[in-house]
C-alpha cells in the first residue's frame, strides 16, 4: 500500500462516538481509531444525524486530520454525507468494498478510494496485518463487511450484533439478547445469514465488539451473546398465514414446509433433499430448493410431506424436524402431522438414540457438504446441452466488468436461436426439438473461437460470450456461424438461425455493473424480437433501428443532483421519457411545452417550494389533472395537511424505495390515461 508512506502501524485506542439517536428504536454508532499517525473514522452517519457525528469527532480532532474513513455499508444519504465531510476538510482515503466504491466514483467525489478486494481483505503495515476485512451476506445492503482490528482484538461488526436502542432501559443480558434477536429478525431473512459470518470470525481472538446499531456489547457478555446468536432460529422470507380469494385467513402450508426444508438443509446436502422429493407431489426449485407448488393442498399437503419423508428416510429426518414441528403446533395451533401421532413413531428412547447415532450427522456433515459442492455444477447446467445457464454467465460478466482496468477493451455477446424450433417441436415432438438444440450447441462449439464461451439461455437460445472483441469481429463470427448452420447436415431438416449481437461499447458505462448487465441483455432480447420479424437467418446489430418503447413522460423537479440523477437512471431504464428541472420556473416552462404524465417534485426548493408549484398548476384545469408526487426528508403532519389541501396525490419520505415509487408512477400514469 504505497498510499500510506510514513504511516506507523501503531494503534493506541478506539474511541466510540455516539450513539446518534434517529428515533425511539434506532441509534447509530461510529468509532474513531487513533494511532501515532492514524485517525480512522469507522462509518459515516445518515444525513439527519451527521451534525451530531461531526460535533463528536471535533471534540477529539478536526475533520481535516482524519486519515481514513472505513464505510461498511452505504445508506441513501451516504453520498451527501461524504460531500459534507469533504467540504469540512476531509482529504484522506476511503476504504470500502468494490460495490460501494463504484457508487462513490459515480458521484465523482474528489477523494481517494481503496477497496478491500484490492487490499486482499487485509491492511498490512511493516509486514504486519493490522486489520482484516470480513465479507458478509446481509440484507438490505449488498456485499457488506466487518473489520477486525488485530492490535486491539476489536471487531467492528457492522450489522452483526446490532440491536435496538432504548436510552432509559436498564441494559441487562436478557434485555440485550431480546433486542439483538428482534433486530436480526427484522432485518435478515433467516438465521443462516447470521451463522455464516459467525463461523468466519470464530478464528479471531475478540475482546471488544462494536456494532453499527444500538448498544455496544459488554466485554463480559461477548461469549454468551455469540452463543445466543448461533442458536437463534427464525425464518422471515414468507409468513405463516395468507388470505384466500374469499379474504379468509388460512395457513400457508407451502411456506411452512419451506421452513422445514431450510432446517433440513442445515444438516442434509441439498442434492440429497432434492433427490428425495423427485417424483413426488412436492415440486422443488432445483436452484433455491424451495417448494413452489404441489398437487396436494391444505392439511393433505402438511401430512403428506412428513409421511413421504418417513417412508424415504425413516426417523432420522423427522427427528431433525420434530422441535420445529412442535413449535408451530404450540405458537400457531397447526395440527401435528399424522406420522408424529401414529403408532409407528412409538419407538423407545433407546431406538431413537440408535437412529440418531447411526445418522451421525455431525461427523457426516463435512463429507455430505463436499458431495453437495460436487453436485452444484449439475444443478447449474442445462441437462440437454450440458452448458451452464444464464445465471453463471451473468456472474462471469459481473466479475469481468468489475475487474477490467481498460476502457479500450469491450466484451461482446451474441444470442443464437433456431428459426424453426417451434415447427420441429410441432411436427416431431419435444424430444426431437431438444435434440435440435443439442445439435446447435455442438455446431457452435465447433466454430467458436478458443477464447469465447457458450451458455444456455433460460429459454430456446444459446449465448456466445467474447471477453475481448469489437463489433466488426462479432459481426464476422455471427456471419460465419449463420452460414455454417445453413450448410450443416446434423439437423433433421434444413435449419437456419437468427442472431442478435451487442457489445459493451453500446451501453452507458457510468453506472453500476449490475445495471450495465441488465442493459446488455435487454438490448439482446429486443434485437432478437426484431430478428423474428425480419425473416429467417437475420443478424441484428446496432445498425438496425429498434422500435421505440415509451412508457410515458415524467417531470423530475429537484435541486439535489444525486437524487435527480438516480431517479433519472431508474425511470430511463424502464423506458420513461424523463425531463429534469431544478426550479419551479423551469418546471412550468417544461409543462407548457411538453406532454407530462406524472410530476415528481421535492418539497424544499430555493425561492419557491414544491407546494407553490402545485398551486400554480392547479390554476389551469389541464395541469391540475397531472398526477403530482412530492418527496422530502421532512414528511411532517403540516406538510401532509398542506398537500391534501392542494390535491397532491402522494407524499413520500426520502430515502425513496425505487420499486415503491415506480409502482405509484405506473398506477398514476394509467389513471391519467383512463381519464
Amino acid at each position: 500500500m504505497n498510499q500510506e508512506k510514513n504511516i506507523s502501524n501503531s494503534i493506541d485506542k478506539v474511541l466510540p462516538l455516539g450513539p446518534f439517536i434517529v428515533d425511539e428504536k434506532h441509534a447509530y454508532n461510529s468509532y474513531l481509531i487513533q494511532g501515532k499517525s492514524l485517525n480512522i473514522l469507522v462509518d459515516v452517519m445518515p444525513i439527519q444525524v451527521l451534525d451530531l457525528q461531526k460535533t463528536a469527532i471535533q471534540k477529539t480532532i478536526e475533520i481535516n486530520l482524519l486519515t481514513h474513513i472505513i464505510i461498511h455499508g452505504m445508506h441513501m444519504s451516504s453520498i451527501n454525507t461524504m460531500i459534507e465531510l469533504i467540504d469540512e476538510g476531509f482529504k484522506g482515503i476511503i476504504i470500502t468494498n468494490a460495490f460501494f466504491a463504484r457508487q462513490i466514483k459515480n458521484a465523482q467525489l474528489p477523494v481517494e478510494i481503496l477497496t478491500i478486494e484490492s487490499m486482499n481483505y487485509k491492511w498490512v503495515f511493516d509486514k504486519k496485518v493490522i486489520m482484516n476485512f470480513i465479507p458478509m451476506v446481509f440484507l438490505p445492503y449488498p456485499e457488506m463487511f466487518m473489520t477486525y482490528l488485530q492490535p486491539l482484538e476489536t471487531l467492528f461488526s457492522s450489522k452483526l450484533y446490532s440491536n435496538y436502542y432504548e436510552d432509559s432501559k436498564n441494559i441487562t443480558l436478557d434485555y440485550l439478547k431480546q433486542s439483538i434477536f428482534d433486530y436480526h429478525k427484522d432485518n435478515m431473512p433467516t438465521t443462516e445469514f447470521v451463522r455464516i459470518p459467525l463461523r468466519v470470525i470464530d478464528k479471531f481472538e475478540i475482546s471488544h465488539i462494536y456494532p453499527l446499531m444500538g448498544h455496544i456489547i459488554p466485554e463480559n457478555d461477548i461469549d454468551q451473546i455469540t452463543d445466543y446468536l448461533l442458536k437463534m432460529d427464525f425464518y422471515n422470507t414468507y409468513v405463516v398465514y395468507k388470505f384466500n380469494e374469499a379474504h379468509e385467513k388460512e395457513i400457508n402450508f407451502i411456506e411452512v414446509i419451506n421452513h422445514m426444508i431450510l432446517k433440513l438443509e442445515q444438516y442434509i446436502p441439498r442434492i440429497e433433499i432434492l433427490n428425495t422429493l423427485i417424483g413426488t407431489p412436492f415440486s422443488l426449485d432445483s436452484n433455491t430448493l424451495q417448494l413452489k407448488k404441489s398437487t396436494l393442498s391444505g392439511y393433505k399437503l402438511w401430512h403428506g410431506f412428513f409421511e413421504h419423508i418417513y417412508i424415504k428416510k425413516g426417523i432420522s429426518w423427522l427427528s431433525i424436524l420434530e422441535p420445529m414441528v412442535n413449535r408451530y403446533a404450540e405458537h400457531h395451533s397447526i395440527e401435528l402431522p399424522n406420522i408424529f401421532q401414529s403408532q409407528i413413531l412409538g419407538l423407545t428412547e433407546t431406538q431413537k438414540k440408535l437412529e440418531l447415532e447411526k445418522a451421525d450427522l455431525e461427523i457426516k456433515l463435512k463429507e455430505l457438504k463436499d458431495q453437495a459442492d460436487q453436485a452444484r455444477d449439475e444443478i447449474l447446467k442445462c441437462p440437454i446441452t450440458h452448458l451452464y445457464y444464464t445465471e453463471v454467465l451473468k456472474r462471469m460478466l459481473s466479475h469481468d466488468m468489475t475487474e477490467s482496468k481498460s476502457d479500450h477493451v469491450a466484451l461482446g455477446l451474441a444470442l443464437v436461436q433456431l428459426d424453426n424450433l417451434n415447427e420441429i417441436n410441432r411436427k416431431y415432438g419435444k424430444e426431437t426439438g431438444d435434440e435440435a438444440i443439442r445439435n446447435l450447441a455442438y455446431q457452435i462449439a465447433q466454430i467458436k473461437k478458443d477464447e469465447s464461451l457458450i451458455f444456455k439461455q433460460n429459454g430456446p437460445g444459446i449465448y456466445i460470450y467474447l471477453p475481448e472483441t469489437s463489433i466488426t469481429e462479432l459481426q464476422a463470427c455471427s456471419l460465419e456461424l449463420r452460414n455454417s448452420i445453413m450448410k450443416s447436415d446434423v439437423f433433421l431438416e434444413d435449419t437456419s438461425v437468427s442472431i442478435a449481437i451487442v457489445t459493451q461499447d453500446e451501453i452507458i458505462k457510468d453506472q453500476p455493473v449490475e445495471d450495465q448487465i441488465k442493459d446488455l441483455f435487454s438490448l439482446l432480447e429486443r434485437r432478437m424480437m426484431l430478428a423474428k420479424t425480419q425473416g429467417k437467418a437475420s443478424i441484428i446489430d446496432q445498425t438496425f433501428q429498434l422500435p421505440q418503447m415509451d412508457e410515458g413522460s415524467i417531470l423530475l423537479v429537484d435541486e439535489d443532483e444525486v437524487s435527480r440523477n438516480m431517479l433519472y437512471r431508474i425511470f430511463n431504464r424502464i423506458h420513461f421519457r424523463v425531463m429534469l428541472a431544478t426550479s419551479v420556473k423551469e418546471a412550468i416552462e417544461i409543462v407548457n411545452k411538453s406532454q407530462i404524465d406524472v410530476i415528481i417534485s421535492e418539497i424544499n426548493l430555493s425561492k419557491i417550494d414544491g407546494f407553490t408549484l402545485k398551486q400554480m398548476l392547479n390554476e389551469t384545469k389541464a395541469y391540475k389533472e397531472i398526477p403530482f408526487i412530492m418527496v422530502s426528508h421532512n414528511k411532517t403532519l403540516d406538510n401532509i395537511k398542506r398537500g391534501n389541501t392542494l390535491d397532491v396525490d402522494l407524499i413520500l419520505e426520502k430515502p425513496i424505495v425505487p420499486d415503491e415509487l415506480i409502482g405509484h408512477v405506473k398506477r398514476f400514469k394509467d389513471r391519467k390515461t383512463m381519464l
